[in-house]
């Protein structure tokens, strides 16, 4: 998203509490254009790339899948089942591991962000609140403290990686973002 209000650019990935940042810029929650890429932003927002303000958030990729996944089966099922003419709502943790494996193996790291040199802060979806009151102070906006918006319901994120296979999908598919933003990858459980 863009506030020309702010002067910055929002690149949402989707799951990190992005729906949460954008109503507390403009009170506003996006439509399908929410989770533009950097690349498709930097085209549409060409104008204004080079002097606004560009942030992201990240999310530990165990937590994040596990955030995708309930979701995807709490609130976005009907695309599911349009789209693949899968049931996910019966669809097991693993099994989803390995479908979006198959299916959305193309959706890391480099999908989204292409160039992390032109983003200005990266929030991490750990400290939320923290990282966003940090944009408030670089964008000239009054501190907003975060609503809980679209957020899924489910247990702790690592009571889902009960066997190695979980592990190794994520670990293996997410590796350079374990690397790129830090996150400490489990090897066993």
């Amino acid at each position: 998203m863009i506030s020309h209000k702010y002067k910055c650019i929002f690149i949402h990935l989707g799951r990190t509490g992005g729906t949460s940042i954008e109503f507390a810029l403009d009170g506003t929650v996006h439509g399908w254009e929410k989770h533009w890429t950097q690349r498709i932003m930097r085209r549409k927002y060409k104008n204004y790339w080079k002097d606004y303000y560009k942030f992201t958030c990240v999310r530990n990729p165990y937590d994040w899948v596990v955030s995708q996944y309930f979701h995807n089966k709490q609130i976005n099922y009907e695309w599911y089942e349009k789209t693949y003419n899968v049931d996910i709502k019966t669809m097991s943790f693993l099994d989803f591991l390995k479908f979006n494996n198959i299916n959305f193996a193309e959706e890391k790291l480099n999908f989204f962000l292409d160039e992390l040199d032109e983003i200005d802060y990266i929030i991490r979806f750990e400290e939320l609140q923290k990282g966003f009151d940090y944009i408030c102070d670089q964008i000239g906006k009054p501190k907003t403290l975060l609503e809980r918006i679209e957020s899924s319901t489910h247990e702790s994120y690592m009571n889902y990686y009960d066997t190695q296979e979980k592990i190794d999908i994520i670990n293996e598919d997410y590796r350079e973002y374990f690397e790129v933003f830090e996150y400490e990858m489990v090897n066993t459980i």
